[in-house]
């Protein structure tokens, strides 16, 4: 990878991750206060990523881009250990789901040669569920090993819920925005292009923004 190649795929990781960070960081954070939505952060927040993966993959080509995107996600959720209060668990634990999404989609797209543009729904559903069963056996190892039992504590009908019904409706949220963005392209004359200063700008404000949720 040449100089230029590198400098814009670090310029479109920073300016996707960190709009994945900012969504994350609010979107994430209002979905767990609002009672009457339970599991809404669930059925939401991987088609979030899913959608700012694919418009870096879309925009950079190469499937590399989506550990870029993901690591400054990550990075931004993992802000969280500088502040005071929170148990590192709490923080670490969205920070490395969000690098499995990443791998896993990684791995759908290499497994089936193909961008987001050309997957179908079982492929989706795959991506989709196969993060989730690692996140699975991650929080069971973490368990068995008595660092932290809160995931496998939450019960049968949380961990199936987390397993079967939320990558089904991950799967459908994610189709109905790729069929919609098909459209959306076809009727688009111009293709956007993401600029080293836009990219410090929104990583910066990604920065404030989950400071500033944190201590509020």
């Amino acid at each position: 990878m040449n100089k230029e190649s590198l400098k814009s795929t670090a310029v479109v990781s920073l300016f996707w991750g960190a709009l994945w960070g900012i969504s994350e960081a609010t979107i994430g954070y209002l979905a767990h206060l609002v009672p009457i939505l339970p599991g809404f952060a669930g059925f939401v927040m991987f088609p979030i990523g899913f959608y700012f993966m694919s418009r870096a993959y879309k925009e950079n080509g190469k499937p590399g881009i989506l550990f870029g995107t993901a690591a400054v996600a990550a990075s931004i959720k993992l802000l969280d250990l500088f502040l005071p209060g929170l148990s590192p668990i709490y923080t670490i634990n969205p920070a490395l789901a969000i690098l499995m999404e990443a791998a896993a989609v990684f791995l759908v797209f290499n497994a089936m040669n193909k961008g987001p543009a050309a997957l179908r729904f079982r492929e989706v559903l795959l991506a989709s569920s196969g993060w989730r069963l690692g996140f699975l056996f991650y929080s069971a190892a973490l368990s068995f090993l008595s660092i932290s039992g809160e995931f496998m504590q939450r019960g049968l009908d949380y961990i199936l819920n987390f397993l079967l019904l939320e990558p089904v409706i991950n799967s459908l949220i994610i189709m109905v925005f790729l069929k919609a963005g098909f459209a959306f392209k076809r009727k688009s004359s111009r293709e956007f292009r993401v600029r080293p200063a836009l990219a410090s700008a929104v990583f910066t404000a990604a920065v404030l923004v989950k400071v500033a949720l944190a201590l509020g």
